[in-house]
């Protein structure tokens, strides 16, 4: 059930970023709208790659690297591979959907820039699961 309600935020988070550039592009003041229709692209784009592939990594588990052997045939590690990818799918996706909103609304002059704190809160929260699930998987080495 967690597994679900995780793949629904991070697809959430997906149209969200289709949602944000497509409703806003009207309302960005001219000097965004000229230069950086390009950069909007890329980052839905960047989303949308990002979320193709590691939804096909949930699939083909043998394309997530871990940094030891472990047995990828039991199926406690197949689990514990498939929840680790849906969970880096949703935190990078709300991440970069938050990026995005902040990139959208910084020429709107309803936000000044995204802070120093942005890139602190992205690594963590990118690396703590991270840890968290090759911990989990270490018990399961060959």
């Amino acid at each position: 059930m967690q597994d679900w309600l995780l793949e629904l935020v991070a697809f959430a988070a997906l149209n969200a970023t289709f949602v944000m550039v497509f409703a806003h592009w009207q309302r960005l003041p001219l000097f965004a709208r000229r230069g950086s229709g390009g950069s909007y692209s890329i980052m839905v784009l960047l989303n949308v790659g990002i979320y193709l592939l590691l939804t096909v990594a949930s699939h083909y588990q043998q394309l997530v690297s871990v940094p030891f052997e472990i047995d990828r045939d039991r199926p406690e590690v197949k689990h514990l591979l498939l929840q680790m990818t849906i969970v880096l799918k949703t935190v990078l996706m709300v991440l970069l959907a938050a990026l995005l909103w902040t990139i959208i609304h910084t020429p709107l002059g309803r936000m000044r820039t995204a802070g120093r704190g942005f890139l602190a809160i992205f690594l963590i929260a990118m690396l703590a699961p991270t840890l968290i699930y090759v911990r989990k998987l270490s018990r399961f080495r060959k």
